[in-house]
C-alpha cells in the first residue's frame, strides 16, 4: 500500500517519526491521540476523557482490583504495575511502547482516559469514591504514574 503524503501534513512536527515510516495501525493511534481528541474536545479534553474513562470503568464487571492489569493489556492501553496499595491510595505505573512517540504534554492530556478508567474500576470494586491523577515520568523511558485516591 502506498503512503499518502497528505497524512504527513496532519502531524507536522508533533510526532517523533516521519508518518511515512510508521505502520498504519500506529499512525491511527497517533492520529487519535495527537489530533482527533484535541480537535473534537478542545479545552475540555482532559476532563471529558477522564469522565468517559470513569464511566467505562464503572460499567465493567470486575471482581478484584488486580484485573486492571489484564484489562489494560487486552485493550492495548499499556502495561500496568501496581506500585503501592493502601486503604487510601493506590499507585500504578503505566508503560507502553508507543508513549515515546508523543510529546510528553500531549500524552499526559490523553492519558486522562486511562486514569478515569482506573478510577472507575477501583470505585466499582471497592464500592467507595475514587479519583485519579496522572503524572508523567521519563526517568526510565516514558511512563505515567496514575494515583488513585480512595475516599
Amino acid at each position: 500500500m502506498r503512503q499518502s503524503l497528505a497524512v504527513s501534513t496532519l502531524f507536522k512536527e508533533s510526532i517523533l517519526l516521519p508518518p511515512e515510516n510508521v505502520s498504519n495501525s500506529l499512525l491511527g493511534y497517533l492520529f487519535f491521540r495527537e489530533k482527533l481528541l484535541e480537535l473534537v474536545l478542545g479545552d475540555s479534553e482532559t476532563n471529558i476523557l477522564y469522565w468517559v474513562g470513569k464511566e467505562l470503568g464503572n460499567s465493567l464487571v470486575v471482581q478484584v482490583i488486580e484485573e486492571i492489569e489484564d484489562i489494560f493489556l487486552q485493550l492495548d492501553l499499556g502495561q500496568v504495575h501496581m506500585e503501592t496499595n493502601s486503604a487510601s491510595l493506590i499507585n500504578y505505573r503505566v508503560t507502553h511502547n508507543r508513549y515515546n512517540l508523543l510529546k510528553k504534554e500531549r500524552l499526559e492530556k490523553t492519558l486522562h482516559l486511562e486514569a478515569g478508567l482506573m478510577a472507575g474500576i477501583a470505585e466499582n470494586v471497592l464500592k467507595r469514591y475514587c479519583a485519579a491523577t496522572v503524572q508523567m515520568d521519563n526517568k526510565n523511558g516514558m511512563s505515567a504514574l496514575i494515583q488513585i485516591a480512595v475516599d
